[in-house]
């Protein structure tokens, strides 16, 4: 090997050892980061949650006041004619407790939905961070290093 050739290769081994402990620096720092944002995200959804859950409690408790009011409410008022419902007000009370079990698997679905959207993104953000750096350790092996 002439001197030339040696001058050169000790330079890119002085240039990839730092460039390698860099980038695994810049990796890990980065996959810190992306674990911070989901759980982040994480808590947003709990309290997000909790809140919705608390919506739909409310909900449900003004469902049942009003139903329990068509339920007891006298059947020879003057417009109790015009609130009647396939035979009277117990039908609208059912209706209102089918719509808040509907509410109620409509927020699950979301909750599910959002929960497992977020954990496959993150898992693919990971999956190609660790394709990205392995590829930058591929490209320092070529130089020899």
């Amino acid at each position: 090997m002439s001197e030339t050739t040696k001058k050169a290769a000790s330079k890119v081994k002085d240039f990839t050892e730092p460039a390698r402990e860099f980038s695994g620096l810049v990796k890990e720092n980065y996959l810190n980061g992306l674990d911070f944002s989901f759980s982040l995200f994480e808590q947003n959804f709990k309290a997000l949650t909790a809140q919705a859950d608390q919506v739909l409690s409310l909900e449900k408790e003004f469902l049942t006041n009003v139903g329990e009011f068509y339920k007891d409410l006298p059947k020879d008022l003057p417009f109790a004619k015009e609130f009647q419902i396939d035979g009277g007000f117990k039908k609208i009370a059912e209706q209102l407790d089918t719509y808040n079990s509907y509410r109620k698997e409509q927020l699950q679905s979301v909750k599910t939905t959002t929960e497992k959207l977020a954990k496959d993104a993150h898992a693919a953000a990971r999956e190609n961070v660790e394709k990205a750096f392995s590829l930058f350790g591929e490209y320092f092996k070529a130089f020899g290093a």
